[in-house]
């Protein structure tokens, strides 16, 4: 059998941006600027070819329609260039999501994404490790002008991690790295799964098994209680999916026995910490940090909803929370932690729940194209790129990371996927 790496599109007229495309979603994770720009120039040259085509179907109507209304909350938002500048995380992801819903069409393209978007994460755990354990730290930039970023290669790796003791690798910060390793264990346990029950290749479910438990070090080392938490929620999704519910019972547990460690009164929560480790009591309950009201995400969510109820319609603006808040508590925080909320909070409630309204029905109709699935390790992929979708959007209760474009772009496209293979007639598998 010829493996390749890299896939052929099954329309040759496709062909040529799919192929740029693979290589930009490889690279996004190491180089953003190089990854995210090749994908939006991509998704641009498609408009360019099949505009027409791409505004056929209402929900892509409805999402340029929601594009038009977000520019126009921005003309009366309270701070009108924070908006403005907020509408470059939404539109031109909007842009990559109708065009590439467009270029993926197959199942056989799904799993070659997945593999594609999974393979850079043992590079970012690697860095990551040295960062915290070998004292890694450093900014190499390639090709900068006037002291910009680098555009063919830009590392930041953070003395200690961001925040310290936390690991960060090649984000900004670890809740954001976070969020990109509860993406890649998605897409790695369905690949595992659908090897497992296809009966492939022993040696690519003994890689897939390790780059998994990569991702689960990765996970725990960012000391995020949200990836933990769904991190745990993914092994017993998965698990039940393949009728393993005695893992879900064994989660159960370990979750009762860190709760009672971390909230029970003595000396029953004496005796849980002798089991589980501080390093993971300690972070539950919050007994590393001591924090401040205002950085507490009760706080925001409160001044959030606040918000809410005096611009329930129009919004305060994209990006005008932060310095709402800053005013009102002299504590500045980037997002109040909560995506709906904020959304709401910024560009009013009908635009709100029109972006979930379109969001919700393209994961209905994902469902339903699993559920039509021929090949069985077909069902397996698209109800893998789902889970991976719904695990980023649980994330986004808590923490809002679609300010690192790398992130914002995954999402996008994994959205995009689940659409566009909603729009293509179900198919038996050909492998290519």
């Amino acid at each position: 059998m010829r493996l390749r790496f890299f896939q052929s599109h099954p329309d040759p007229n496709l062909r040529r941006h799919w192929n740029v495309m693979q290589w930009a979603v490889l690279l996004m994770p190491i180089n953003t600027l190089v990854g995210c720009v090749t994908i939006l120039v991509t998704s641009l040259t498609l408009w360019k070819s099949y505009a027409n085509q791409l505004v056929q179907n209402f929900v892509n109507q409805a999402l340029l329609l929601l594009g038009c209304w977000m520019v126009i909350i921005a003309l009366f938002a309270e701070n009108n260039g924070a908006a403005f500048g907020g509408l470059f995380n939404f539109l031109p992801f909007f842009v990559v999501f109708i065009a590439q819903s467009r270029l993926i069409q197959t199942p056989e393209q799904l799993r070659r994404l997945a593999w594609i978007i999974i393979s850079p994460s043992v590079i970012i755990v690697v860095l990551g490790w040295g960062q915290l354990f070998l004292k890694w730290y450093f900014h190499w930039k390639f090709l900068s002008i006037d002291g910009s970023s680098g555009i063919l290669l830009d590392w930041t790796i953070a003395k200690g991690g961001e925040p310290l003791g936390r690991m960060s690798s090649l984000f900004y910060y670890a809740t954001v790295l976070a969020s990109y390793f509860v993406t890649t264990l998605t897409l790695t346990l369905g690949l595992l799964i659908e090897q497992w029950k296809t009966r492939r290749s022993v040696i690519l479910m003994l890689l897939l098994s390790g780059i998994a438990g990569l991702n689960l070090v990765g996970i725990f080392l960012t000391n995020s209680r949200n990836a933990w938490v769904l991190a745990l929620g993914l092994i017993v999704t998965f698990a039940t999916y393949i009728g393993w519910r005695w893992v879900g019972a064994l989660v159960m547990w370990l979750v009762i026995a860190v709760l009672e460690a971390s909230y029970a009164p003595p000396p029953l929560s004496t005796w849980f910490r002798t089991v589980v480790p501080e390093a993971i009591w300690a972070r539950v309950n919050d007994d590393m940090f001591v924090r401040p009201l205002a950085s507490l995400r009760t706080t925001q969510w409160e001044f959030a909803w606040n918000m809410i109820q005096q611009r329930p319609f129009s919004g305060w603006g994209l990006r005008n929370f932060s310095a709402l808040y800053q005013d009102a508590t002299g504590f500045f925080v980037g997002h109040p932690h909560n995506l709906p909320l904020m959304l709401s909070a910024e560009m009013g409630v009908p635009a709100t729940v029109l972006f979930y309204g379109l969001i919700g029905w393209i994961l209905y109709m994902g469902v339903q194209r699993f559920r039509q699935a021929v090949d069985r390790g077909d069902q397996i992929v698209i109800f893998t790129y789902v889970v991976a979708f719904l695990a980023c959007s649980l994330f986004s209760l808590l923490d809002v990371t679609l300010f690192d474009a790398r992130i914002n772009t995954l999402q996008w496209l994994i959205l995009a996927a689940i659409w566009g293979i909603s729009l293509t007639p179900k198919t038996r598998r050909s492998d290519s």
